[in-house]
């Protein structure tokens, strides 16, 4: 248990961020627990005491009924409030320590794209994000508060007994001491595996499932989709089995704590009846020690719970940590260093010396490769399929470390810091990406922070010079809802989004770079020829490197390099 402890221990230290708010649900917590445990028992000293002076018309005139009365009301408004508080307070801490842990994930995976990340899978990356770090939220509320409630409440009761009586209270002391000594441990070994287990196999499951629903055209096409519906009933027989499993253990943990709720009990009232009848300890007393006893149980519940949850707990912050704790193949500085402002004569100047490259698990792809552009100049890259073309474009924009040497404005690449490398160019990659946004929203991401935003007006001229004016209406196109992956427009409209993109970027006057990856595949020869016009018209005063295997792009360059595999 010490283990997992230890590597649940830099969540736990994330709380820290958020003290104040867990410091004030737990002691609202504690506050409802000591609210439960005193009208319990001062209603069960009420009743019998009551009882009793009612014997006689004596005992019943003198007998205070008020000050009682007005201790059980008390006790359950604060119980009341002290429940809604506790649960309102620990809910807004728990939302907002997910929330800081989504961001710290977040910021740990953005800087491993895409050379750390290419062992995990998409769908195994979301998994983790989403449903490893909501398996975390329980780690204060179903872990740490109820321990720390269990142990107050545990020594709230001692402390009273033994106000009363000495042998109850030393019997509550052993018997509560072990409970909360050896619960956790025992039922974290009973559910540690299943649990594990029950992370895993359910993680394999959504990955199934995201394959299934995002590749149904393909699997439809190829017949395929009676075998992934297959794999996925295996992975949902799987989770079904651990699931039972971790039940069994649940059902086992209420029955212990039943049986051992049933037998402190009748071990405090026998002791109790011992004491009346050796030091005359009152029935009203006797009966209060049971229920507080009753009472300080409900704390003592959700221990095997929390315990047995550990090990599901511990695999999924686990599984966090391989992927945060992974060091970026490709580190920038946090500011530029030595670059400064590229005289005229070298801005725009891009050079690559003895570049060798190789993907992991693959042959080389690039040996001693050399290039050189100079400013303002127009160069296409020509090639057989693999030959390292598109390689070239991703180290240029150091999404991938690479031996050799690449000059930027007559500094090296790696001497750049992230933002002002992004500045300096406008990359057009092969593969256009679309976030589930409006298309305003997937326009302006092509913005920096420095430069002014677009009018919705200049965004509707682009819009009508790549030819996208189509889509909507005038008064709706910006605020179209894209979809998933732009699932809603063809492939020619996604890449005319992605040139527009570029024609966003090259308007910053920092920009003197410009990448294309195939900046024409898919359209049609009329749509080509005019999207090659207007980057003809934009690449004034930048530098232009294209990958392409269509002839009239050429029409972009001064000069064709042939890249050899």
């Amino acid at each position: 248990m010490f283990e997992a402890l230890r590597d649940l221990w830099p969540y736990l230290r994330l709380t820290g961020h958020y003290g104040g708010r867990f410091t004030a649900g737990y002691l609202l917590a504690l506050a409802t627990l000591v609210a439960s445990v005193g009208l319990l028992a001062l209603s069960g000293w009420f009743i019998t005491a009551t009882a009793i002076a009612g014997l006689s018309v004596a005992t019943a005139q003198v007998f205070n009924f008020f000050t009682p009365g007005a201790g059980v009301r008390g006790f359950s408004i604060a119980r009341t409030a002290g429940r809604y508080g506790e649960r309102i307070v620990t809910h807004d801490a728990t939302f907002h320590l997910l929330a800081g842990l989504r961001v710290w994930f977040f910021e740990k995976v953005e800087p491993l794209a895409p050379a750390g990340l290419r062992r995990f899978r998409q769908g195994d990356l979301l998994n983790r994000l989403v449903a490893d770090i909501d398996t975390l939220d329980g780690l204060y509320l179903r872990l740490i508060s109820p321990l720390m409630l269990a142990v107050m409440a545990s020594l709230a009761l001692v402390i009273l007994s033994v106000i009363f009586t000495t042998d109850v209270a030393l019997f509550l002391a052993v018997v509560l001491g072990v409970i909360v000594l050896v619960l956790p441990g025992l039922f974290y070994r009973l559910g540690s595996k299943p649990g594990d287990n029950l992370a895993r196999t359910r993680g394999v499951l959504r990955t199934r499932l995201l394959d299934f629903v995002s590749g149904q055209t393909e699997l439809h096409l190829s017949g395929a989709t009676g075998r992934y519906r297959a794999r996925i009933e295996e992975a949902e027989q799987q989770v079904f089995n651990d699931e039972q499993r971790i039940a069994s253990v649940t059902g086992f943990s209420l029955f212990l704590v039943t049986l051992l709720t049933g037998v402190t009990v009748a071990g405090v009232l026998w002791l109790g009846i011992l004491d009346k009848e050796t030091t005359g300890l009152a029935g009203p007393l006797v009966v209060m020690l049971v229920l507080a006893t009753l009472a300080a149980f409900e704390a003592i519940m959700p221990l095997p719970g929390a315990f047995q949850m550990l090990g599901q707990t511990r695999r999924s912050a686990a599984r966090l940590t391989e992927v945060a704790e992974q060091k970026p193949a490709v580190v920038f500085p946090r500011a530029s260093q030595g670059t400064g402002e590229p005289d005229i004569l070298s801005a725009g100047r891009l050079e690559l010396t003895g570049i060798h490259f190789t993907y992991p698990t693959s042959d080389p792809v690039l040996q001693n490769f050399n290039l050189t552009l100079e400013p303002n100049e127009r160069v296409a890259l020509t090639g057989p399929t693999g030959c390292g073309k598109s390689t070239i474009l991703q180290l240029l924009s150091r999404d991938w470390p690479c031996d050799g040497q690449i000059m930027l404005n007559d500094s090296l690449l790696d001497s750049y810091s992230e933002s002002d490398l992004r500045r300096q160019m406008a990359v057009m990659p092969q593969r256009i990406h679309l976030f589930s946004a409006t298309l305003r929203d997937n326009l302006l991401m092509a913005c920096t922070p420095e430069m002014p935003k677009p009018s919705d007006e200049s965004l509707l001229e682009l819009l009508e010079e790549v030819r996208l004016s189509h889509i909507a209406p005038e008064a709706e196109l910006l605020d179209i809802w894209l979809g998933a992956a732009g699932q809603s427009l063809s492939g020619g409209e996604q890449r005319r989004i992605g040139l527009a993109r570029v024609l966003l970027r090259m308007r910053d006057p920092e920009c003197r770079f410009v990448l294309l990856d195939e900046p024409t595949e898919g359209l049609d020869p009329d749509t080509e020829g005019r999207m090659i016009a207007v980057l003809n018209e934009e690449l004034l005063g930048k530098t232009l490197l294209v990958v392409t295997h269509r002839p009239a792009a050429l029409e972009l360059v001064e000069r064709i390099v042939a890249v050899s595999s």
